[in-house]
């Protein structure tokens, strides 16, 4: 595509000569000519200065001046990702069908316009919406409801229970809905409880790869709209997540945990059981959250305390770690002091 076109595609505004080829996209610093690159945050903009692009995609926001061509747009990453899509860089959504290899009983409802792949199994009642993407090895039990437009990756597994809106993704060998690890003690041994709640994931909710989210013993557990969780995330049962946030990999939640509304929650970190973090929050990685927070708090350490806590905290450490050093040192000193006086 010529810049022209591209600009055209991305109702961006051209500062620069129309008739340049774009063959190919990458990052500012591995660019070369011939590649356009993405600019949307100003703290790249000594890589964009640097970059061997032959011309940049920046965002409104940025300073300037840019000596390359270059197309303005609102949101540089928003835009890329329209043209990677225009120029077939990503696997199209493949047409519509029923593999002849799935199992679908006949109790379910399964939109026409959905796509149902190889050895797919969609039991009784279940219900499959519009342009809706079931990958191979599928399990979708009894009475799960997917929306619109959503794509479930291969072999994750659907437990009964789940309800999930439109434009869901769900990773490869995710499991949702599976009965939540809650025992009672009684004088055979610990007895499984019953979980007969619900998994709700509201619309435009991410779940990556090898993901768990356990179903409610009664209500719901429930992920907010727009929510994503990384891959190898676990959510315990009747736990809430609310919206726009964000959870990196290996995080746990246990049962009851709560996170609000525009949150961060880096990788690795532990929430136990009834506790969290209100609206507006950011957790450090491999934090362990043991005790409730309110909104806009920043979290680190184990256990978790408010950045400003936590770092005058690792401060008088390091001085006490410093002075016990000093007398450490003094000690030894003396005690050679005294072993030389000793000698004839």
């Amino acid at each position: 595509m010529t810049l022209e076109e591209i600009s055209r595609t991305l109702e961006g505004e051209l500062r620069g000569p129309g008739e340049l080829v774009i063959d190919g996209i990458a990052s500012l610093e591995r660019a070369g000519p011939g590649h356009l690159a993405p600019l949307g945050d100003a703290r790249f903009a000594a890589a964009a200065h640097a970059s061997k692009a032959s011309a940049l995609l920046v965002s409104s926001n940025m300073p300037g001046p840019w000596l390359r061509p270059h197309i303005v747009v609102g949101q540089a990453l928003v835009a890329l990702n329209r043209l990677i899509e225009v120029m077939g860089l990503v696997r199209p959504a493949g047409r519509a069908g029923v593999h002849a290899t799935s199992i679908i009983d006949a109790t379910a409802k399964v939109d026409p316009s959905a796509t149902i792949g190889p050895y797919a199994v969609i039991e009784a009642r279940a219900q499959i919406g519009a342009r809706t993407r079931i990958d191979a090895h599928v399990v979708v039990e009894r009475g799960v409801v997917l929306g619109d437009d959503c794509n479930v990756a291969p072999g994750a597994v659907l437990h009964e229970g789940l309800v999930a809106g439109h434009r869901v993704r769900i990773g490869a060998h995710a499991v949702l809905s599976r009965p939540g690890f809650a025992y009672a003690a009684t004088p055979a041994g610990p007895e499984r409880l019953h979980h007969i709640g619900r998994v709700v994931l509201e619309d435009d909710v991410h779940v990556g790869a090898g993901a768990m989210i356990d179903r409610a013993r009664f209500e719901d557990t429930r992920v907010g709209r727009f929510s994503a969780l990384d891959n190898l995330v676990h959510v315990g049962h009747n736990s809430t997540i609310g919206a726009r946030t964000f959870i990196a990999a290996q995080t746990g939640l246990a049962g009851h945990a709560h996170i609000g509304d525009d949150c961060e929650v880096g990788g690795q970190v532990g929430i136990s059981v009834g506790c969290g973090v209100g609206d507006r929050c950011r957790i450090a990685g491999r934090s362990g959250v043991i005790r409730r927070f309110g909104d806009g708090q920043t979290l680190l350490g184990y256990p978790a305390l408010e950045r400003g806590e936590a770092l005058r905290m690792v401060a008088v450490l390091r001085k006490l770690a410093s002075g016990w050093r000093r007398w450490r040192d003094r000690t030894a000193s003396l005690v050679n002091w005294g072993e030389h006086r000793k000698e004839p």
